[in-house]
């Protein structure tokens, strides 16, 4: 090990491979979670520890160390079982190993000269996630789901208005549909590609999932409006309840409207890998893209992100300003460059981080995570369920949204507000993060497992903490 890491640590003669295994170690040995998912500490204290050092001179491997001591201290502590308010959480160990090799090599993925063997690996893994999916295998990894979003905007306006890429919208009133549940991403694609987030039609929803009636009518409302629809985006998970829209029933939607149709799977495509649970995403082979991320239930260290579509024109045909980089793709395999199909010139290769844990668990194994983190979540769904202090309010996928039990007389505010006190104080105990959201007018917990330290022990452990705040706060 220490011959090959001095091999590769070439541009550094003045540190040896035993002085970054020292770095390595320290990092793995005070990165394992304590008791407390947090240090408790405000943004001064915070940043008091971790600037004790000046920085105009060198302080050599003990400033280091003691950086990494300080930012270890203060940070959350993702991989803890009490880590419950986020879509991702403790990374697979092949993944975080995968982050450290990306970074020794220190490539970027514009092109195939300079990333010969991760432009192949990104490309089997665009494959791979295809093959789950019904898709032909086309694609390029981004910088999370909302870029990924964003790439479904951009091919849907180049796939109704050809050459816009170059001549823009000529005029043109594009619209937008998503549901009413639909991750602000949408928002943000609307606004980032210029045709402003009015454009931008949000449907309602019954039970969650985009009402498909109200979905049909708002299109043909549009179109005799003078509006150019043009792209329809489905959810395969929400971020608050974690329902799953009906995938064919949209895309005979977009398909009888003649627009394009983006399944916005970063959280339900996880789905994919487990044979228990891929009927949720019947359909995704009709839509003409989707976004996935592999950093969330799969486990790959932040950020993981792909986007795959049908047609393989289309990202090249999206992304023509490439054509003006010629002196990036100059090499003879420059058909092979990634760089002409992404929005990105410098971009990581983060396709290894999918890669080494597939490699390690196999599909199989991907879906057994999967699986443990949905069994987990209808288990504290099932006790919540059945406790005469709380109320179930909703449960998909590995989603639970919880309230407690109304008092006599008790107003929706009311019952806010004792929402929000106990997830703050099981926050500021350092006990477990969830998050609290707004579903159908009222504040609800929302709790999702969506790492293997979240198991049925740890939701049981939840909810008895939970059930303890309640009592120390008289709520």
């Amino acid at each position: 090990m220490n011959a090959h890491l001095n091999e590769v640590l070439t541009i550094r003669k003045d540190m040896d491979s035993e002085e970054l295994e020292q770095i390595i170690l320290k990092i793995i040995q005070d990165s394992r979670y304590h008791e407390s998912l947090h240090s408790g500490l405000d943004y001064e204290k915070i940043r008091t520890r971790l600037t004790p050092f000046t920085l105009d001179e060198p302080g050599g491997i003990d400033a280091i160390i003691r950086a990494i001591e300080g930012y270890l201290e203060t940070s959350v502590q993702t991989g803890h079982p009490g880590f419950l308010r986020a879509f991702w959480g403790a990374s697979e160990p092949a993944s975080i190993v995968a982050s450290l090799l990306t970074d020794i090599r220190n490539t970027t993925m514009h092109s195939f000269a300079v990333a010969p063997s991760a432009t192949i690996i990104e490309t089997e893994m665009i494959k791979a996630i295809s093959d789950l999916a019904g898709f032909p295998g086309h694609g390029i990894f981004t910088t999370g789901g909302s870029n990924s979003n964003e790439l479904g905007f951009l091919c849907a306006r180049e796939d109704v208005l050809p050459g816009s890429s170059k001549t823009g919208l000529n005029g043109q009133n594009l619209r937008a549909f998503a549901s009413s549940e639909a991750h602000y991403s949408v928002d943000a694609a609307a606004n980032m590609m210029g045709i402003g987030t009015d454009a931008l039609i949000r449907i309602p929803c019954i039970d969650g999932k985009i009402d498909v009636r109200a979905l049909d009518q708002a299109i043909i409302e549009e179109k005799e409006n003078g509006n150019l629809p043009f792209i329809v985006l489905s959810t395969a998970g929400t971020t608050v309840r974690g329902v799953f829209d009906n995938l064919d029933a949209v895309s005979e939607i977009a398909q009888k409207h003649g627009i394009w149709h983006h399944v916005d799977a970063a959280w339900g495509g996880a789905a994919l890998f487990s044979d228990k649970h891929i009927s949720l995403l019947k359909g995704i082979e009709k839509a003409d893209s989707f976004a996935f991320d592999a950093h969330k239930m799969i486990g790959s260290s932040m950020v993981c992100s792909a986007f795959l579509v049908q047609d393989e024109s289309i990202l090249p045909r999206t992304m023509s300003h490439t054509n003006q980089g010629d002196y990036l793709f100059d090499d003879p395999n420059k058909e092979l460059s990634l760089g002409r199909i992404s929005p990105q010139c410098g971009r990581r290769a983060d396709a290894l981080k999918l890669w080494l844990s597939w490699l390690e668990l196999g599909k199989k194994g991907l879906g057994e995570k999967v699986d443990s983190c949905i069994e987990a979540s209808k288990h504290l769904a099932d006790l919540v369920e059945k406790h005469p202090e709380l109320s179930l309010v909703s449960y998909s996928f590995s989603n639970v949204c919880i309230r407690f039990t109304p008092l006599p007389n008790e107003t929706i505010e009311q019952g806010d507000l004792r929402v929000r006190m106990a997830r703050n104080y099981l926050e500021d105990q350092g006990k477990c993060m969830v998050l609290d959201s707004v579903l159908d007018g009222q504040l609800v917990i929302r709790f999702t497992a969506s790492h293997p330290n979240v198991d049925k022990a740890a939701t049981e452990t939840f909810l008895s903490n939970l059930i303890d705040t309640k009592k120390n706060l008289s709520l």
